[in-house]
Formats: structure tokens, C-alpha cells, sequence
């Protein structure tokens, strides 16, 4: 019986495995399902690295958020390894002093209350745009928080500010991309999206209905068809 092909699933900004938890299960029968921890990394680079030393030599990935910045780097550094390239909730363009304020102020707030207590901003942050709050989303978002610590934090603020202008890698993708947007998500919107679609050769926009930044967990059965569908259509 022949192996199954390997997906990467990368979390974003204080997530890990959960926020991938119920596309894992959907991909499991298909695929071996491998989801990183790159907690206390600094750079976008040094976490593509980590995958890139023990990955197969061909292998699909998705990533969610700061995942997606990382999956960008992937296909950057190693075109010929990467089969499929799925990106959610992601941004591609360069640093600018409004987001090093906004990060900066983010860290600010955490030293001073502890990752504890901020784990409950972090998921106001998430699902602002609800008009009901979901309990069990709300509960993964925390956990999730409350598992890194400061450092891990910093970490990973560090690596998005010090990213490349990775719009620059977009017109040199030449797999077909799927890239995955809540419908009101406000941390990396639909028009960024659009943005992203139109300097990538051959990319494919679905904006997922009633969702936000965390797309993968507000509508789990829709994300997970999308990324099933994608792996079986190339």
C-alpha cells in the first residue's frame, strides 16, 4: 500500500494544533497530517526551515494566518517541494508602521496583564465581529493563547515584523493556489485577498460566509470541504 501524501497544516499568531483540529480529522482517512510547533522561533524563514529539515520531498500545505506568511516562505524557498498551497486568512504584503504600533501595543498588554488573562483580549480581538459571542470557539481561542507563553509571543511578533515583502513571490508561483477568507474577517480581509489573487498566476479566491480571522474554526465543515475538494482537483 503506497504511503499517503503529506499535508502540513500551519497555525497563525497563538495557535497551534487546535485551530486545525477539525480539518485534521477530515483529512486523516487521505492524508498523514502533520502540524508544526514553531513556538519560540523568531523569523518566518527559521519556521519554513524546521519543515523543509524533515518533510518528504514533495508535500502539500496549508496555512492559516502567520501559517499562510510561512507557507509563503515554503514556496519561496522550495518551489519544487511544495505540491499544493493552500492560504487562509494571510497577508503578503511588507511591513508598515501602522502594523508595528498595532503589534507593539498587542506585546504591551500582555507583559502587563500575563498571557493568563490575555488570552480572553485575544479572543475578543478574534470574534469582534460576531454579534453573539460562540462559547466553543471562544474556549479553543483561549486555550489555545493560554498554552504560549510571553516569549513564545514576542517570538512571533518578531518574525511578522521582520518578514520579507513577500508580494514579491507571488508572480512566481506557478502551482494553482486556493486562498481561503472569512467573509468579515477585518485582520487580513477580503481585499487583501483580492490583492493576492490577482499577482498570483493561477489562484482561486472562496470567501467562507459568516466567518472571521479564524476562518478554520468558525466554519470548520466549509474549510475543510474547500481544502478536500482543492487536494483532490490537482
Amino acid at each position: 500500500m503506497a504511503d499517503k501524501p503529506v499535508i502540513y497544516l500551519l497555525p497563525g499568531l497563538l495557535c497551534d494544533r487546535d485551530v486545525w483540529q477539525y480539518q485534521a480529522r477530515a483529512l486523516a482517512d487521505a492524508c498523514e497530517v502533520r502540524i508544526p510547533d514553531y513556538r519560540g522561533v523568531d523569523s518566518l524563514s527559521a519556521m519554513a526551515a524546521q519543515i523543509l529539515a524533515e518533510a518528504p520531498p514533495r508535500f502539500a500545505v496549508a496555512g492559516h494566518s502567520m501559517g499562510g506568511r510561512v507557507g509563503l516562505e515554503l514556496i519561496h524557498s522550495a518551489p519544487q517541494r511544495i505540491s499544493h498551497l493552500i492560504l487562509l486568512s494571510v497577508g503578503a504584503h511588507a511591513v508598515t508602521d501602522e502594523e508595528c504600533e498595532q503589534r507593539s501595543s498587542l506585546v504591551e498588554e500582555a507583559a502587563s496583564i500575563g498571557m493568563d488573562r490575555y488570552a480572553a483580549s485575544w479572543a475578543d480581538l478574534m470574534l469582534g465581529y460576531r454579534d453573539k459571542d460562540n462559547p466553543a470557539v471562544r474556549r479553543i481561542i483561549e486555550t489555545m493563547a493560554r498554552r504560549q507563553d510571553l516569549d513564545d509571543f514576542i517570538a512571533h511578533i518578531t518574525a511578522g515584523l521582520g518578514r520579507a515583502d513577500q508580494a514579491k513571490y507571488l508572480p512566481d508561483i506557478t502551482i494553482p493556489v486556493l486562498l481561503v477568507v472569512g467573509e468579515k474577517d477585518t485582520w487580513s480581509p477580503v481585499s487583501q485577498h483580492q490583492d493576492i489573487l490577482r499577482l498570483i498566476p493561477a489562484a482561486t479566491l472562496a470567501v467562507v460566509p459568516d466567518a472571521g480571522h479564524m476562518v478554520p474554526l468558525d466554519q470548520p465543515d466549509i474549510v475543510s470541504q474547500l481544502i478536500v475538494d482543492w487536494l483532490r482537483s490537482i
